[in-house]
């Protein structure tokens, strides 16, 4: 009898092994990978959404955010001390990392700090990625605090052992076609816009809800001497700022400088200007150019991501 026992416990050891295995691969916490923004090729259409934005994990689990996109942005799980106020870069709490890498439950205030690929001047301690742990089960919610309502997602926690809904390919698929789906968006932003521009009147960018075009739009214009162009915000319904400057940066890019109403070269910038509703007038910048030449000017805010422009006057 001992020997019949013993020889069907030794038959069903695979099969005991295989099920422990399987039970250890269910409850061993993961790293869960989510993309921050994306980009069309050129970097003039720029994405306000996470990829994906919704995720289930579960407890002890993290999830791993990687800027996707030259635009900033920020993962922040707010609180009612720390709110997603109209952003602003002397609002600490919005531009810098918290240190804590993990969170226990909803309410508390954890955030990223600025994402962006690499640091730049106007944010020199931005972070490519950003790690946490979620602890307990819970629905936190989280968003961007440049980008506001219009960037926004949710981390689904279950409690440890559950079986995932998704795998990790299964995300990386949803996230690349709302991204796809996002810039072709925003190609028609930009396709309308031209269409109703003309060289006299340049578009600073376009946006909505879904995404920004970061581009002067059309680029190049030609007038004749004595001629005005006005730059307008009118095609932004989200709060993008943009600026309009000729010649060297200003000390202050933020501000405007120059006489715009007899432009002949030199230093000239329109400052921040945001569309009409989200800030201080104004939301155009008319320039007079009182001699011929080849003026090309920028974005101090989008520079880096091909947002330039050029005024040739005869």
């Amino acid at each position: 009898m001992f020997l019949a026992v013993f020889a069907l416990l030794i038959a069903a050891m695979p099969t005991l092994l295989a099920s422990n295995a399987h039970a250890a691969s269910t409850t061993k916490a993961k790293t869960w990978n989510v993309m921050v923004g994306a980009e069309s090729s050129s970097g003039a259409v720029q994405t306000m959404a996470y990829g994906p934005k919704k995720i289930w994990i579960n407890a002890g689990d993290t999830v791993h955010w990687v800027s996707n996109s030259m635009e900033p942005h920020t993962v922040s799980f707010i609180n009612d001390k720390h709110p997603a106020v109209e952003f602003d870069l002397a609002t600490t709490y919005m531009t810098a990392p918290t240190s804590k890498g993990s969170i226990s439950k909803p309410g508390q205030f954890r955030s990223s700090g600025i994402m962006t690929p690499a640091p730049d001047a106007l944010f020199p301690d931005a972070v490519k990625s950003y790690d946490l742990k979620f602890k307990k089960p819970g629905k936190y919610k989280y968003l961007c605090y440049v980008h506001g309502e219009a960037m926004k997602a949710v981390v689904v926690v279950r409690k440890a052992g559950t079986p995932y809904p998704h795998t990790q390919s299964d995300y990386n698929a949803m996230a690349t076609k709302a991204s796809n789906a996002d810039i072709e968006h925003g190609l028609d932003l930009w396709a309308n816009a031209l269409g109703a521009a003309d060289s006299h009147h340049v578009f600073a960018g376009a946006a909505d809800m879904r995404v920004q075009v970061n581009r002067f739009i059309p680029g190049n214009v030609v007038v004749k001497v004595g001629e005005s162009v006005t730059f307008d915000m009118a095609r932004n319904a989200f709060p993008v700022p943009h600026t309009i400057t000729f010649g060297p940066p200003p000390a202050n890019p933020f501000a405007p400088t120059g006489d715009p109403t007899n432009f002949q070269g030199g230093a000239l910038s329109s400052g921040v200007i945001l569309p009409a509703g989200f800030g201080p007038p104004p939301s155009t910048f008319t320039v007079k150019f009182t001699k011929a030449g080849t003026y090309p000017y920028v974005c101090l805010v989008h520079a880096g991501m091909g947002m330039v422009g050029q005024v040739v006057v005869q």
